[in-house]
């Protein structure tokens, strides 16, 4: 997609200019015709496109609803407006389209803006060989007044998150831990990032027992992978440490998922792919940190050498985990992934996980969840995620009998503390495993991870949810 400097010039019938407006707005010259509709097409969420005569181009008028005072509301609604306006235009064969604002663009609003045609244009139809629908994508786009800067900057944001939906979406048979470990490989080549993997004996040998036991029921070995980012120049704001969970397919091992429940486990691994995405896009973003992303890839599958319930495995730092359900494996393989993260001692840890069905419960499918003990980190990482227009509810570890619930007499700690608090004991068990001098925060990204339809920015599908609060994060300055 082109984002142009100047208008195009509307000649084709593939090509739309869109007004967005609120309700109690004046419609604009284009549209004084009408008139007559504008409280019904300014109500939030209704998109009119009104084709002009024959052989020309088309008016879209886009309802933002009632006017938001808050800036990071207004630009989150710019963002999932302009995704709805691009999706539903493609689906009728326009592909050039332009937009105007009821109000003169910002640097912000313009990236936000960007981000959202990035994001409305994405689709994942690689397998279709037929029925290839929308009946166009969006070639270029304009925006009126806009910040041409501000928007490759989203660009390379929303691009990010599309890279992860991307691996996000590829099926078990296709993405397994040696693909991810490849996959890592290419972006340390391209962008001259440092690199390590450690393969099945290299991490037995390193004694990461608790990642090495998830995998070693599944054919396809696990791997380490650990990717560091050197921003140019010798300054640098910091270091901070992003871990994913990369469970490439999640069968639930021998406590094996239901029929419905293994729907969509290729899924499991969307903390890793967001980490690759978030690698991936820093050179272009130029990011002032040293990010090093980190992920222990495995497949958690049933067999006769699979873990079982009942093992005492230790982990990476020494702490040994009893296994009482091999479906709550990702918070095992992060065990490891987080000691070993603490190793470099990095101003801060942040971890992406689809962790747990609790956090669809206490949520709902639109809110995730972040744990952590550190105000700072924790109130950064909020201030990011409003910007970025994702939802995020904190939860406290500061209930000590609710941690009671993952002790047990013949381990330092139990893999699942049963019903109620899901959440919260899957963070109280993830902190054994962090040194206790970084600050570091959990993102359950569960409840947000995948969606059977589109709406505002996300498309059907892995939403790589937690990637542009990840990347506003690392954009900032954090004192």
């Amino acid at each position: 997609m082109d984002f142009l400097s100047l208008p195009p010039s509307y000649t084709t019938p593939m090509s739309v200019r869109g007004f967005m407006i609120f309700e109690d707005a004046k419609l604009p010259d284009s549209l004084a015709p009408y008139s007559d509709f504008l409280s019904k097409w300014g109500k939030k969420g209704a998109i009119q496109f009104i084709p002009l005569s024959e052989g020309s181009y088309w008016l879209a008028v886009i309802g933002l609803g009632k006017r938001v005072e808050r800036s990071s509301d207004l630009t989150t609604l710019y963002r999932n407006k302009t995704a709805e306006y691009i999706r539903k235009g493609t689906t009728i064969g326009l592909k050039f389209f332009s937009l105007a604002l009821p109000e003169p663009p910002t640097a912000a609003s313009s990236k936000a803006i960007a981000e959202g045609a990035i994001l409305g244009n994405y689709r994942f139809t690689k397998y279709r060989s037929t029925d290839t629908s929308p009946a166009a994508t969006c070639e270029s786009f304009f925006l009126e007044g806009g910040d041409l800067q501000a928007m490759e900057q989203g660009r390379h944001v929303a691009t990010a998150q599309t890279y992860s939906r991307d691996l996000a979406n590829e099926p078990g048979n296709v993405i397994t831990p040696l693909i991810m470990a490849d996959i890592a490989r290419e972006i340390a080549s391209r962008h001259g990032m440092e690199l390590t993997i450690l393969d099945e004996q290299q991490i037995q040998d390193k004694g990461l027992l608790a990642l090495w036991h998830v995998g070693k029921g599944s054919k396809t070995p696990p791997r380490l992978v650990h990717l560091t980012y050197h921003p140019q120049g010798e300054e640098t704001l910091g270091k901070i440490a992003l871990v994913g969970k990369s469970v490439t397919f999640d069968s639930g091992g021998l406590c094996i998922k239901t029929r419905d429940g293994i729907k969509t486990m290729k899924c499991d691994k969307t903390g890793a792919c967001n980490v690759l995405g978030i690698m991936n896009a820093l050179p272009a973003l130029q990011c002032p940190y040293e990010v090093h992303g980190l992920f222990g890839a495995v497949e958690n599958m049933p067999d006769g050498n699979a873990y079982r319930p009942d093992d005492i495995i230790r982990a990476f730092n020494g702490k040994t985990i009893e296994i009482k359900n091999t479906d709550a494996e990702g918070r095992v393989t992060l065990a490891d992934m987080l000691a070993y993260t603490s190793t470099l001692k990095p101003n801060a840890i942040i971890d992406m996980a689809t962790l747990t069905g609790a956090a669809v419960t206490a949520l709902g499918n639109y809110t995730a969840g972040l744990v952590s003990d550190w105000d700072k980190l924790s109130n950064d990482v909020l201030l990011s995620a409003e910007k970025a227009g994702e939802r995020f509810h904190r939860f406290a570890m500061d209930d000590e009998k609710l941690r009671e619930q993952i002790d047990t007499p013949y381990a330092d700690v139990v893999n699942t503390g049963g019903p109620g608090g899901g959440v919260i004991t899957a963070g109280m068990f993830l902190r054994e495993f962090v040194d206790p001098t970084i600050p570091w925060a959990h993102l359950d990204i569960a409840a947000v991870d995948y969606y059977e339809k589109e709406f505002d920015c996300y498309g059907l599908g892995a939403s790589a949810f937690a990637t542009r609060t990840c990347l506003e994060y690392l954009l900032a300055e954090h004192k």
